[in-house]
Parts: structure tokens; C-alpha cells; sequence
């Protein structure tokens, strides 16, 4: 009986660790390419046998058949990330990530690149890479680098914009095709461990186009171009630069291009010396492009929230943007904000009913008139919401987690505690400036948008005509979600004019008959969800189309 139970412990033991080993997700770690020599395969088999990635993964051991598609492909000079080939191995080798690599020169250093790429979706999810001189560095780097690549399998990218990198184009004679290469592979890591793109590996389609079309010298900007490139590689937007001389200066010059419309989301540039300032130069200009230098990553931040540093922006809308309203979004002037901390999505009706004990049927019936309901779930934006109740849902859930209430209500006189911890309102320049997340067009998606980009009315798309459960759309730069439209948003300030001089801090009018709304609605048009749009109302008023989220210091 003794010997049957402990075969009966055995069996379960082993099954136990067999289904252990089938629950984890497989992975295939690919021959480095690269000219130093030996470096890359023995980088690579180092990395294989590291102890953290064999207990993230499922490592697959390579066959002769891989390293026989391997010699059959064409590869960039900056590594294998050819979207074709990276599917092939992957269905070769029944892996959903594939970890591919590659050792390079850079000026006067050596590097090497370590990139993961989920199968099913071609999406580069993160990345790294490190200069040396000796084998013995990297090995002690690489659980640095297992580390970065079992976090990235554990992000859900999916509903993150998909991103196209064109190699930099090289407008100046020091530079030469393969530098430019190895900057372009640096930029996309950078990019990819933003968290705010799913980056698409490299191409040959990309290079397709750029043998079909006639490209300008001043870089790949060419809306039509930008369209084609888009298209073939099922991206929303696309990465072009350039690297130029100006005189005595060099620059690095990059642009986010929205596929759709072609125009620029957002640019940066950065000076370097010699070539390989690129290795500093490319993270600085990622966090310009992502927007995440404005965004502080901590792990004292509560999920579900951003840290937002501080910042500088021009607030209203230019003359040439269409759809303004010029009486209510001029004078465009200089506003800074302190840093704070935003809740990436609106406030739901869980946690509307967790703290509030209402439904948003009890609170459409507070209403006088006969309403509608136009959403409704745990994870659906609450509705029904008048400033007051916002505001006395922010004291209510400070105290449920011990913090101090950010307001001192007394009668409908509320007076804010500017030093208290708790949960509040944004004021309307923290929530512009949060909006933009670091753009100057009219949307945080270019000069335009599109319902499958945020939940409006369009006359011209499919349109719900309801709200959409939060977090149904791809979010900004800085990872907030329905900044654009589901429902508007309460802000704490009184409406007022707008001042002409540069402004600190502000928090609005001193007074006045409505509270500021911004955002825009799923029943209003795109001219109404544009980042510089300005509505209010009567802080009493409930209705279908007003929410809000909160911030903390």
C-alpha cells in the first residue's frame, strides 16, 4: 500500500512538472548574425542557457532545419528582423516568441542586439542592447537582459498602435549605409521598450517601396509614401528620419507620421560628435518620440495610474487648425503644470458603485426627465454624473484608502486643499497638457481621427452611438486612454476666457456659472474631441454624455 501511494506521489509529481512545462509559452532563441566573428553563436547559446529564461519559458532547441532557412534568407546588415522569417522560424519551430539577434560595429564600438518578437502578431515587444570589448561583459549583462525579455512577454501589446521604423535616410557623406542601419535598430529597441508602440520588425516590403517610389532628400515624408509603407505593413503610423549636417552640426532629426493622413505627430532632433553618441543619443530621442520623457515609470505609482512629470506646453488651438472655436480656444499662450498622477482610464461603474453604492440606472433615475442608457457594465465609463457627486466621489474614496480629501465641501461652496494626498479633479491644463501627450496637432493622433480610434460620432465611419467599455481604443503617448471622446470629462475649473500671458499652475476662472468639460462624447463630432476643445456646464447637471477621472499629486 506504502509502495503504491508514493508511485501515486511520483506520477503526480511528474505530471505536475509536465504541465508546468506545457503552461509555459515556448520561446526560440535564433543564431546571432554578424561579422565579429563567433560572437553572436556564442552570445546566443549563452543567453539559451540562462537560468531565468528557462524558467520563463519553454526554450525550443534549434534544428538543422532552422539553420537551413537561416542560410536561404537575405538579411538587413543590422540583424535578422525580417517579418517573412521571423514567421517562418516561428511556425518551424512552434515558438511564440522568437529572441533574434545580432553583433555590429558602431564607430569605434562593438555591440550587440537582443530583440524578442511575438510570433502571432510580428510585434517587436522589447528589446537591448550593449556595447563591449570582451565576451566575458555580455555574460554577465545577460541576466540583465533575461529579465527585460520575461517582463516584455508578460505585456499585453494588442491594443498598443502598430508602428513601422524606416532606416534612417543619410543626407551627409560621414555617414554610411550600415551605421545608419545599426542607429535605426537602436531607435526601434528604444521605441519598442516604450511601451507606448507595438513595433513592426524590419521588412523588405518597406524596401519594395522605397524602389517604387522616388524619395525626397529631405527624408521620407511624402504622405502617399507614408500611406503605401503604412499599408503594406499593416502599421498606423510610421517612423522616418534623417541624419544631416548643418554647418559645424550634426543632427539626428526623426518624425511619427500617421498613416492615414500622413501628417506629423510629433518630431525630435538631438546633436551628436561622432557616430557613436548614438548609443545616447537614440534613447533621448525615443523618449521624445514616445512622449515617456514625460512620463516617470515608478513602482510607487498604483496600477491603473501615470505618473505625469511636469512640463511646458501651448495650450488652445492655432489659426489654421480646422473646426476651432476661436472665441473660446485663444489666445494660445505658455502654460506649465507640476508633475502629478492620472488614472489611465475614465472612472468605471464598479468602481463608481464600490464607493458610491449607486448604480447608473439609480443615478439616470435621479434625473428628472425620462433618460436613456446608452452602456452599461462593471467596465463601461459611469455616467449620469454631476461635478458635485464627481468631487464628493474623490473625498469618498481618499478616505476609503486613508488618504486626505482633496476637498472641503460645505453647501455647494468647494474649496480645494492644494496640499492633501488625496484623489481630485484635474484642473483643464493638466488635463490639455495629459491630452496632447507632447503633440501640437489637433488630435493626439495627428490632424485627424477616426472611429477606430476613439469612440465619436462620425458621419463618414461606423459609429457606436453609445459609450465603449474604457480601454476599447489604442491610448496616447503617455498611456491614457478615452482622452478623445466615450464621454466628457469634469475638470475642476470654472470656464473663464483664456489670458494672454504665459500661466503656472493655473486652475481656471475665480467664478462663474459652469464647470469645464473636456473630451468630447461618443454623440459628438471629431471637431468636439479635439485636444483643444473647451466645453462646461452647470456643475448639477447629470446627462448621458458626462463622466470624469481622477488625478493625485
Amino acid at each position: 500500500m506504502k509502495r503504491c501511494a508514493f508511485i501515486l506521489i511520483i506520477f503526480l509529481a511528474m505530471t505536475a512538472a509536465v504541465s508546468a512545462q506545457t503552461a509555459r509559452p515556448r520561446l526560440a532563441v535564433l543564431p546571432f548574425t554578424g561579422t565579429a566573428g563567433n560572437d553572436g553563436e556564442t552570445i546566443a547559446m549563452l543567453l539559451g542557457n540562462q537560468s531565468g529564461l528557462q524558467s520563463a519559458f519553454t526554450v525550443v532547441p534549434r534544428t538543422s532545419n532552422v539553420d537551413a532557412i537561416m542560410r536561404e534568407q537575405e538579411f538587413q546588415r543590422s540583424g535578422l528582423t525580417d517579418s517573412d522569417t521571423i514567421a517562418q522560424l516561428g511556425r518551424q519551430m512552434n515558438a511564440e516568441y522568437v529572441v533574434a539577434g545580432h553583433v555590429q560595429q558602431l564607430g569605434r564600438s562593438r555591440l550587440v542586439f537582443i530583440s524578442i518578437i511575438h510570433v502571432e502578431s510580428l510585434q517587436q515587444i522589447a528589446g537591448d542592447y550593449k556595447d563591449y570589448t570582451e565576451i566575458s561583459e555580455i555574460r554577465a549583462y545577460l541576466p540583465d537582459m533575461v529579465q527585460k525579455i520575461v517582463a516584455a512577454s508578460r505585456q499585453n501589446t494588442s491594443r498598443l498602435p502598430k508602428l513601422a521604423i524606416v532606416p534612417f535616410n543619410r543626407m551627409t557623406s560621414g555617414i554610411n549605409e550600415r551605421d545608419a542601419e545599426v542607429l535605426t535598430h537602436i531607435l526601434s529597441i528604444d521605441i519598442a521598450n516604450s511601451g507606448r508602440y507595438a513595433v513592426l520588425p524590419r521588412t523588405s516590403t518597406i524596401q519594395r517601396v522605397f524602389d517604387e517610389h522616388e524619395i525626397q532628400r529631405t527624408g521620407t515624408t511624402d504622405p502617399n509614401t507614408i500611406r503605401r509603407i503604412g499599408i503594406a505593413t499593416n502599421a498606423q503610423f510610421v517612423l522616418a528620419g534623417n541624419i544631416t549636417s548643418l554647418g559645424n552640426m550634426n543632427l539626428f532629426l526623426a518624425q511619427i507620421l500617421n498613416v492615414e493622413s500622413g501628417a506629423l505627430l510629433i518630431g525630435g532632433d538631438e546633436e551628436y560628435r561622432e557616430i557613436s553618441d548614438g548609443l545616447s543619443k537614440m534613447q533621448t530621442l525615443a523618449r521624445t518620440l514616445t512622449g515617456t520623457s514625460a512620463v516617470v515609470p515608478s513602482a510607487a505609482v498604483q496600477a491603473g495610474f501615470v505618473r505625469i512629470q511636469g512640463g511646458t506646453y501651448t495650450r488652445g488651438s492655432p489659426a489654421d487648425e480646422p473646426n476651432r472655436n476661436a472665441n473660446a480656444e485663444t489666445p494660445q499662450h505658455q502654460v506649465t503644470v507640476s508633475a502629478f498622477t492620472m488614472s489611465q482610464y475614465l472612472v468605471t461603474q464598479r468602481e463608481w458603485f464600490e464607493v458610491m453604492g449607486t448604480t447608473v440606472r439609480q443615478q439616470r433615475d435621479r434625473v428628472s426627465v425620462s433618460s436613456e442608457m446608452r452602456g452599461e457594465g462593471d467596465e463601461y465609463p459611469i455616467y449620469y454624473v454631476s461635478w458635485f457627486e464627481a468631487v464628493e466621489y474623490c473625498n469618498r474614496r481618499s478616505t476609503r484608502e486613508g488618504l486626505t480629501p482633496a476637498y472641503t465641501v460645505s453647501g455647494t461652496n468647494v474649496t480645494w486643499n492644494r496640499s492633501a494626498n488625496g484623489y481630485r479633479l484635474p484642473t483643464e491644463a493638466e488635463w490639455e497638457y495629459a491630452c496632447r501627450a507632447g503633440t501640437i496637432t489637433a488630435y493626439s493622433t495627428g490632424n485627424s481621427i477616426t472611429t477606430s480610434q476613439a469612440n465619436f460620432n462620425s458621419l463618414f465611419n461606423s459609429t457606436l452611438n453609445r459609450t465603449s467599455a474604457v480601454g476599447s481604443y489604442t491610448p496616447n503617448a503617455w498611456g491614457l486612454y478615452d482622452m478623445h471622446g466615450n464621454v466628457w470629462e469634469w475638470c475642476w475649473d470654472w470656464y473663464g476666457s483664456y489670458p494672454s500671458r504665459a500661466q503656472n499652475d493655473p486652475d481656471g476662472a475665480s467664478s462663474g456659472s459652469g464647470r469645464v468639460l473636456r473630451g468630447g462624447s461618443w454623440d459628438h463630432s471629431a471637431a468636439y474631441v479635439r485636444s483643444a476643445h473647451r466645453n462646461n456646464s452647470t456643475p448639477t447637471v447629470r446627462n448621458i454624455f458626462n463622466g470624469f477621472r481622477v488625478v493625485r499629486p
